[in-house]
């Protein structure tokens, strides 16, 4: 399994080092469904603030992991139930 991330980054003000980024993750077990995470403007002037956008970034990854493991322990509960309740009704 390989992870590759790509950055595009649009600048909006070239004056106040403010831009869009959009990260995009792609996992080679699953090449057709990339994520993409945006920020629609960030400033970008020192390295704390670039790295704050790519903290940000994680975090929005982080989020999007824990709500996907969310849904799938929601539908994995409701399988076994309906299975359960339907095999008993046999």
């Amino acid at each position: 399994m390989a992870i590759t991330w790509k950055l595009e980054i649009t600048p909006i003000n070239t004056a106040t080092y403010e831009a869009s980024i959009e990260a995009t993750r792609t996992d080679s077990e699953d090449p057709d469904n990339p994520t993409t995470y945006t920020v629609a403007r960030a400033p970008l002037e020192t390295p704390a603030q670039q790295l704050a956008v790519l903290d940000e970034i994680w975090a929005k990854h982080l989020a999007a992991l824990s709500a996907t493991a969310a849904v799938e322990a929601f539908v994995t509960a409701l399988e076994s139930a309906g299975k359960t309740t339907l095999e008993a009704r046999e």
